[in-house]
């Protein structure tokens, strides 16, 4: 007798389970259709759904957050929390816990992403990102004024890169600098086809999300060629600390070939960075020894708008200041589909920094220069601040900021 009531309870629960795990399952196809890749969903009855996708196919952080977390939402109306891992290079990022109640939502950030892994670790993988490629032309300008005897130098350059990631956390980029226009006397290496950046990095991030660190090695920006590391570990959700250190030697175009110099010149720095998040400000402090040698300390006082990044920052090196602003815009449409292994797109953001000092011992001593390893560092592309993800994608949800910025 109690044989056959176990079998007639385990008859009923087939159905049920079957039920769940096509909802899941369905819910990861329908992400995969939208462009999100290496995506993991399942769920935990009716109370919680984790999901675990990176949002290629979206500008920025937040965006693709947004989306994911929305369509979830959808697919699984009767449930309230959503716990969501952001991955990058199929690397965890940060984590995200939004909720839903009386129609708004809630959405709170998090380095912490370790039960979300967990959960989703023995689900299926659906639209996995290894060793697709983008082919990106990335806009470059290059404006002088420190000559008396003309109004300016410049040079106009397109860059096309080709980017993948062959491995969990690997980054790959091969970057050729093509001159566009130019009128120059000064920066001649800069009228050359040359290598922009050419380097191999892999990322790695802790269990718990705190630790991160990141090693590349290649040619980097500007005409240089070594071995960089950055680690970070971040204190909270809003500060990280850090530190950085290179070992490169020179790689630069002369009469049309290359002078590459084996690597002589350390740099090292300790870093910090802070968002505050009801003025959306980002503060990022730098201090150590600069690629050629000069000792001193940068600070960035950056303001985000959305998308839209404007900053100043104030230099201090080799007895020499400076000081100058920054901007990264975005370019393009918020969405450009990555649908087979190959796609051709326009960068996400365009970003540019104007140096008020460009002469005599801070120019000819080449002061307050570091190490570039991606085509794309700016404060927009890559931020993977938590307060800030999910501060926007909370407006997106809530509707409370435009779906086209």
């Amino acid at each position: 007798m109690i044989r056959k009531h176990i079998i007639t309870l385990i008859l009923l629960l087939l159905p049920m389970a079957s039920l769940l795990a096509a909802n899941a399952k369905d819910a990861a196809e329908r992400l995969a259709e939208l462009g999100f890749e290496n995506v993991r969903v399942t769920e935990k009855g009716d109370q919680v759904v984790y999901a675990v996708f990176e949002s290629v196919s979206y500008r920025g952080t937040y965006h693709g957050a947004a989306v994911g977390v929305e369509e979830l939402g959808r697919l699984f109306p009767n449930v309230s929390t959503f716990k969501v891992m952001l991955l990058e290079n199929q690397m965890p990022q940060m984590a995200l816990t939004a909720t839903r109640a009386n129609g708004q939502w809630s959405v709170k950030g998090d380095y912490d992403f370790h039960d979300i892994e967990i959960a989703t670790r023995f689900t299926k993988l659906s639209n996995r990102s290894t060793a697709k490629v983008d082919f990106t032309v990335y806009p470059m300008f290059t404006w002088i004024n420190h000559r008396f005897n003309t109004p300016f130098e410049y040079v106009a350059s397109l860059a096309p890169t080709m980017e993948t990631s062959l491995w969990k956390g690997n980054r790959i980029t091969l970057q050729a600098i093509v001159p566009v226009s130019y009128d120059v006397q000064t920066i001649n290496s800069s009228t050359y086809v040359r290598v922009g950046i050419a380097d191999i990095a892999q990322d790695i991030t802790s269990s718990n999300g705190r630790f991160q660190a990141t090693l590349a090695g290649g040619f980097f920006y500007f005409d240089r060629i070594g071995v960089d590391l950055r680690l970070a570990y971040h204190a909270t959700p809003n500060l990280t600390i850090g530190a950085e250190a290179s070992y490169t030697g020179d790689a630069i175009v002369n009469d049309g070939h290359y002078d590459i110099k084996s690597p002589d010149k350390f740099s090292f720095f300790g870093k910090a960075d802070y968002y505050e998040p009801h003025t959306r400000l980002q503060a990022q402090f730098m201090g150590g020894r600069f690629v050629f040698g000069d000792y001193g300390a940068r600070l960035d006082i950056s303001r985000h708008f959305g998308d839209y990044t404007i900053g100043l920052y104030g230099l201090l090196t080799g007895g020499e200041k400076n000081g100058g602003f920054h901007f990264a815009i975005p370019l393009g449409s918020k969405r450009q589909m990555r649908k087979g292994a190959v796609r051709l797109k326009l960068p996400d953001y365009f970003d540019w920094e104007y140096s008020i000092e460009s002469y005599y011992k801070y120019y000819d001593q080449q002061m307050g220069k570091y190490i570039e390893t991606r085509p794309d560092e700016n404060r927009s592309a890559h931020y993977w601040q938590p307060v800030h993800v999910a501060q926007y994608t909370q407006k997106l949800l809530n509707g409370d900021l435009k779906r086209h910025e």
